[in-house]
């Protein structure tokens, strides 16, 4: 146990911790039909994903399986 005195050696910056990036954040506002909204609000509740991890999946998956440009 520390006191109030003693620095912990737990927390703050250290070289490495903290969650790995996994791409670069853009915000966007997406608009799309209320059942593509329930959809994608279906699949984060029925895999305890959120809707970045939905939509990725989706946009990786439809990169890999078609050609678009």
């Amino acid at each position: 146990m520390t006191d109030a005195n003693t620095q912990s050696s737990r927390g703050g910056n250290r070289s490495g911790a903290g969650r790995k990036a996994i791409g670069t954040t853009r915000k966007i506002s997406l608009t799309l039909p209320k059942e593509c909204w329930a959809e994608i609000d279906r699949r984060c509740q029925n895999g305890n994903y959120s809707v970045s991890e939905i939509l990725r999946a989706i946009i990786e998956d439809n990169f890999r399986d078609v050609d678009i440009l």
